[in-house]
């Protein structure tokens, strides 16, 4: 009887030439692709006192790592980029040889534009930008411009629609979205997510976060599994097509 295990991958040159060839986009998405990239554990929960980093594996970072050096634009909800410190993006030596140019730019989706925010961003040097909702005021906009922040502001419409609007505007084929759950939930229910690579750890949160991973109203949404494997280490990671293809 032939095995179903996905192949085990581990980090030596022929492995690592295999994880990078199967995080490749389906050929069938157009640009600008949207690829979200999340962790859980088994049962579903995405963070460990109310971060993700708590659930990682050596091999889920070689992901997280490869794909934040194949993105041209890296977007991030304000919940997860304030919980997580994010900062500007870097490209994993690991990675290095396989992309030209600079790092990509790390965009931080806000509805509201807090002193905290603020804050995460100046500094930066246009690395760290802000997107803010269409409705943010026109006096939360200059305090972010007064500290050196580059903020976008998102079209009015769906958030989706206005997401790839700003991903062209930007000259982005490929946007890597980081989370969280509940912008997840936003975005693949309004058909705005084309791939997920998904890394289940390989353990079961008993008691944990309430963070499940995608929240929202109640959605179904069809997808197609495009690429699995596993390591020595455990945990299983997946390339997943949403809709089972690559129609929007």
């Amino acid at each position: 009887m032939r095995s179903t295990r996905p192949p085990e991958l581990g980090d030596d040159p022929a492995a690592l030439e295999s994880i990078w060839a199967a995080l490749e986009p389906d050929p069938g998405l157009a640009p600008p692709r949207i690829r979200a990239v999340m962790i859980s554990s088994i049962d579903g929960t995405t963070t460990v006192d109310g971060r993700s980093g708590g659930l990682g594996t050596p091999t889920d970072r070689l992901v997280y790592d490869a794909m934040r050096a194949r993105a041209d634009l890296v977007l991030v909800g304000s919940g997860t980029a304030l919980a997580e410190g994010y900062g500007p993006a870097g490209v994993s030596p690991v990675w290095a040889d396989r992309r030209s140019g600079p790092a990509p730019v790390v965009v931080v989706l806000t509805r509201s534009l807090p002193d905290r925010l603020i804050q995460l961003c100046a500094g930066t040097g246009d690395r760290v930008r802000i997107a803010a909702a269409p409705d943010v005021g026109a006096d939360r906009l200059a305090a972010a411009r007064a500290r050196g922040v580059t903020v976008h502001v998102l079209q009015p419409g769906p958030l989706g629609a206005s997401i790839r609007c700003l991903a062209v505007h930007l000259g982005a084929d490929e946007v890597d979205f980081e989370g969280g759950p509940q912008l997840l939930g936003t975005l693949l229910a309004g058909g705005a997510v084309d791939e997920l690579v998904l890394t289940l750890a390989p353990e079961v949160i008993i008691g944990g976060d309430d963070s499940p991973l995608a929240s929202g109203r109640a959605a179904r949404v069809p997808m197609r599994v495009a690429a699995a494997f596993t390591c020595p280490r455990g945990g299983l990671y997946t390339r997943w097509v949403v809709g089972g293809g690559g129609e929007r």
